[in-house]
């Protein structure tokens, strides 16, 4: 994994254009609905980049920490909390090394963040947030749908591409899926000021049964799958959001 070509500048100039104000807004509303979350909560943003989302429940009330491995990330998170006038533990913590014991009221891992690893390390991960949970506290896992690019691998030669334009550069994702190991691999080319790059990830893709068992594995009493929305997660969702309580 190339965390550091990801999610450095490139990632600045081609990504967080995209993320805007109103968009952090509108999906930290879907969280509170889809979680049932209300202010005064303890709430576990992990991983929380660069705090789009944590300062803006943070805002709303609700006592935020923040962890991230990206140090620049949580730099970028702080500053924006400073110019917001709210309060977020920031912490520099790996996933693979979280801690906490029943610490939260509910937790969120948002924006396709989870299964980067392999099942094993994954697996501990998922028990890690189980433990961060007070009894009853709630977990929120938002994934990308695993049937999402499946039509354009079929009709791209066993690829998905992406390809985004900022003027005359350009950032091409370039996706295929080992079905065996349910996993895409990924290779990200950027293409700025004529400079390529190429990064290469590779996450994993879950059908709705088998996060449900790895939930029930990691330790929560009760676990449920919709799409993004709260609606029935079919195959034509773009999200797949699963609910978890402690």
């Amino acid at each position: 994994m190339d965390w550091e070509l990801l999610f450095g500048g490139e990632y600045d100039y081609f990504d967080l254009p995209d993320l805007t104000p109103e968009l952090n807004q509108r999906e930290a509303a879907r969280m509170v609905k889809l979680g049932g979350l209300t202010p005064g909560m303890t709430l576990l943003d992990a991983p929380c980049g660069h705090g789009r989302h944590a300062n803006v429940l943070a805002s709303q009330g609700y006592s935020v920490v923040g962890v991230d491995r990206d140090e620049r990330f949580l730099a970028m998170a702080a500053e924006e909390a400073r110019e917001m006038g709210v309060d977020v533990d920031y912490r520099r913590v790996d996933l693979r090394e979280m801690s906490f014991d029943s610490e939260f009221d509910a937790a969120v891992s948002w924006y396709s963040s989870f299964g980067y690893f392999d099942d094993e390390t994954d697996r501990d991960i998922l028990s890690r947030y189980r433990r961060a949970l007070r009894p009853g506290g709630i977990f929120l896992l938002d994934m990308h749908s695993p049937y999402r690019h499946i039509p354009s691998v079929l009709a791209n030669h066993e690829m998905h591409v992406d390809v985004l334009r900022r003027g005359e550069d350009m950032a091409i994702d370039i996706q295929e899926l080992d079905a065996v190991a349910s996993r895409y691999y990924a290779e990200k080319i950027t293409i700025r000021n004529s400079v390529v790059e190429r990064a290469r990830y590779n996450v994993r893709m879950f059908t709705a049964p088998e996060i449900l068992e790895w939930f029930r594995t990691a330790g929560f009493s009760e676990a449920y799958v919709t799409d993004e929305h709260g609606g029935t997660f079919t195959v034509s969702s773009r999200r797949l959001v699963v609910h978890g309580t402690a």
